[in-house]
Formats: C-alpha cells, sequence, structure tokens
C-alpha cells in the first residue's frame, strides 16, 4: 500500500517511507504555491480595501506642474499642464492600495527568502544537537513545514474580506477609517488562535521530518521545533 504523498496529515508515515531524504523538488513546488497564493492573497486584500475605502479625498493634481511653473515662470512659454486643475478628486482607498500595491511582487521574492532563512535556522539548531544530513532535506523538511500557513492565511483572509464588504462607511474619509478599523478590530485575536493552530500542525510536520531527515530521535526534534516555533510566536506578540 502506497504512503502518504504529501505529510500534511501524516507527517510520520510519509518522512518514514522517503528514508530520511524527502523529494526536493516536492517541497520547493509545495513553497511555490504559499507563494502564489500569498501574493495572490495580498492582491486581493489590497482590491477589496480600496473598494471599501471608496471615499473620495482632494489631493494634489500631478499633471499641474506647479505655481512656480505656471504663474511666477520666467519662461516665455507656458509649460504644459498649466491648464489642468490644482487640485483633482481621488477615492482614498485606491490611493492607499496604490501605495501599497508593491506587497503582492514582494511576497514573490519574500516567500521562498524566509523558506531559506527557516531551513537554514533549523538546520544550525539540528546541528547544535548532533543532527547529521543534508541542507537539502532540512529545507524540503521546512518547506512543507510552511504549506499549513495557507490555512491561517485563508481564514483570516476570508473573515476580513466578509468585514469590508459589510461595514457601512460613512463619506467622509475620517469617519471611514474609523469604521473600518472598527470592523476588522477583532481580527488580530482570531489571527493568533489561527497562528498556534498552524504552529501546532506545522510543528507536528518539522518534528518527523526532521527526525528522519538529521537522524533524530522524536523528541529531541520536538525540543528543537518546540523552542524555535516558541520563538517565532514571541515575535508575533510583540
Amino acid at each position: 500500500m502506497a504512503g502518504p504523498r504529501t505529510p500534511l496529515l501524516r507527517p510520520d508515515s510519509y518522512f518514514d517511507r522517503h528514508d530520511g531524504s524527502p523529494p526536493f523538488a516536492h517541497a520547493a513546488a509545495a513553497v511555490a504555491i504559499v507563494t502564489v497564493v500569498t501574493a495572490v492573497g495580498l492582491a486581493v486584500f489590497l482590491g477589496e480595501f480600496a473598494a471599501a475605502l471608496d471615499v473620495p479625498v482632494t489631493v494634489d493634481n500631478p499633471a499641474y506642474p506647479g505655481d512656480a511653473f505656471c504663474e511666477d515662470s520666467v519662461l516665455d512659454d507656458t509649460p504644459s499642464g498649466c491648464g489642468e486643475p490644482r487640485e483633482v478628486q481621488r477615492s482614498l482607498g485606491a490611493l492607499v492600495a496604490e501605495e501599497l500595491s508593491w506587497l503582492p511582487p514582494a511576497a514573490v521574492a519574500i516567500v521562498p527568502l524566509f523558506w531559506l532563512v527557516q531551513g537554514g535556522v533549523l538546520h544550525a539548531a539540528s546541528a547544535l544537537a548532533d543532527g547529521e544530513g543534508a541542507f537539502a532535506d532540512t529545507l524540503a523538511v521546512a518547506g512543507w513545514g510552511m504549506v499549513p500557513s495557507l490555512a491561517r492565511l485563508l481564514a483570516v483572509g476570508a473573515l476580513v474580506v466578509f468585514r469590508l464588504r459589510t461595514v457601512a462607511v460613512p463619506g467622509s474619509p475620517e469617519g471611514a477609517v474609523d469604521a473600518l478599523r472598527a470592523a476588522i478590530g477583532g481580527v488580530e485575536a482570531v489571527g493568533l488562535v489561527a497562528a498556534v493552530a498552524v504552529a501546532v500542525w506545522a510543528g507536528a510536520i518539522r518534528t518527523y521530518g526532521l527526525a528522519d531527515a538529521r537522524d533524530h530521535s522524536v523528541g529531541t526534534a520536538a525540543t528543537i521545533v518546540g523552542v524555535l516555533t516558541a520563538i517565532g510566536l514571541a515575535f508575533e506578540l510583540v
């Protein structure tokens, strides 16, 4: 009977089946999925935020060169754009989304980098406990340990989107911001609960994976993973 194809539900059987050397390509594909879903999730959030905060604000018109060029200019010819209005109305949500538009593409680089950092930390901690095995195997374990974070992303993201779509936003920018802040005020607590649940799930994957990949006992691997997980959760609470 074939063993499990991923370590998400039966990590002990999965890693035992691969004799301590889980397929690196499979883990890399899993990280690629996490990367794409994270980037798409951020793009969806920015779109929903812009739609929810569709409140007009008056801003300087970027097409207008400025009074120094249009009214006080010593130039003989009037610069292009001086016929444009000094100020225009824009959607506050669209402005914020534009300012944060770098987040989705940045996730494409940050998630794989985070994978390498996690793998390096896990490998170094294992080495301190006399672990033996290739870094690629530790990296595969770290990669699979990132997959449960998708459950947190989807759960918290769905809650945020629901609240953004159902909140009543006043017409003033200040009132709209306050309304959105109140609407998503309880998301932090849900996110923390999700973080703990995901940490336990990911911890189980990393524990059995590290035990097989680095020739540790399950108890030693659990201690290593537990300490690193506790440190990671502590940083989230700061």
